[in-house]
């Protein structure tokens, strides 16, 4: 019988393969095998995110947060990822007065964790558009009085405990899924691009950790777009990163830490990790994309170039003299440099016993006269 670890491991390397549907199929067989495992419900939750199911990254979050209460554990990191997870998928669902407790409940049990500066502050910014006449309503219990029914501070506490419940000006993230991005590498960097057309460059944010990157930016129809590597396969040097504002598309540079390691995936655990030489002395290199079938452009290439010397027409013929030409003795150079030069083009002879002897006249094709040309 396949154990949950064994499904979690293959939804884990789905993944990494950006196979998020498969991924999603994997980690749900692992809970229906066993529902008391946290990191499941975690995985789940990210792949949820992935693949723009907010509501339900957000209730996996929400799920494992209470297995943690169930059986308390002395690690503080699972929880802080948890609290982490869950204010992501509430600022996707624009609950960011409920983003704003879990991001500080993830920031008081494990500051360091990565891209956690990065939401808190995208969550303020955001809170700090909604309408001024909101902002008292956290505190109007404190002046109901003693008269006043219970019943009329209940939609107060729902307020903040139900996701989504918070009105924002603008909708977040819904062409996100609509953005394809690509990544290849060479020695010293991972370049990815992400195509989203004529954006402005005071639009996009990119923060860089050296195991993290996050992408904000704000599309012209008022919605942005988020990119959330966290962790990425290996380390970069956040301070040697870089990336550029294109027409056509965003391209960023990630500087390797570790020089001619080949990323063998974008995000988590990288199995298939090896090294560039390795690759170049040995396989063709296959480059990642964010394709589901990857291409091999080698061997696209080499067909290219095979397709080139398969010349017809003029190009055959002359190719075809050329290597005649190369290949003879210096007789056979002569008889064919004079007989082409002075027949105009019209013969092509390899004798020099017979071209030696005169002039070779013109010889034009069966149907056309030969005409002097004057200028």
């Amino acid at each position: 019988m396949t154990t949950a670890q064994d499904l979690f491991a293959q939804g884990s390397h789905a993944f990494a393969e950006d196979d998020y549907e498969e991924a999603l199929n994997f980690y749900s067989q692992a809970i229906e095998v066993n529902g008391t495992h946290v990191e499941i419900f975690l995985k789940r939750s990210a792949t949820y995110q992935k693949l723009g199911k907010d509501k339900e990254a957000y209730e996996d979050a929400v799920h494992a947060l209470e297995l943690i209460k169930e059986k308390p554990s002395s690690d503080v990191t699972v929880e802080a990822k948890a609290q982490l997870r869950k204010g992501v998928a509430a600022f996707h669902l624009q609950d960011f007065q409920t983003a704003k407790v879990a991001l500080e409940a993830c920031q008081a049990l494990s500051p360091e964790q990565r891209t956690l500066a990065s939401w808190i502050r995208k969550n303020e910014q955001e809170l700090a558009k909604l309408p001024k006449a909101a902002a008292p309503a956290a505190a109007a219990p404190a002046t109901v009085t003693a008269a006043t029914p219970a019943a009329d501070v209940t939609p107060v506490v729902s307020a903040v405990a139900s996701p989504a419940s918070t009105p924002v000006p603008a909708p977040l993230t819904p062409a996100a899924h609509r953005v394809r991005h690509e990544w290849y590498q060479n020695d010293t960097f991972v370049t990815i691009s992400i195509f989203i057309k004529n954006v402005k460059k005071e639009a996009v944010e990119i923060i860089f950790t050296d195991k993290a990157l996050s992408v904000s930016v704000k599309m012209s129809a008022g919605s942005n777009y988020s990119l959330e590597l966290d962790p990425l396969s290996h380390k970069v040097i956040p301070s040697e990163c870089k990336y550029e504002v294109l027409s056509t598309k965003i391209e960023i540079q990630l500087k390797k830490e570790v020089f001619a390691i080949k990323w063998g995936s974008l995000e988590g655990d990288d199995v298939n990790a090896g090294s560039m030489a390795a690759v170049s002395a040995g396989a063709a290199p296959a480059y990642p994309t964010s394709s589901r079938k990857p291409k091999n452009w080698d061997a696209l290439a080499k067909e290219a170039a095979n397709d080139e010397d398969k010349a017809d027409g003029d190009k055959a013929l002359n190719q075809l003299f050329s290597q005649i030409y190369k290949d003879a003795d210096d007789d056979t150079k002569r008889a064919m440099m004079k007989s082409f030069t002075e027949s105009n083009g019209t013969c092509l002879s390899t004798n020099w016993e017979e071209v030696g002897k005169g002039t070779v006249e013109t010889r034009p094709p069966e149907g056309m006269v030969a005409k002097k040309y004057s200028s």
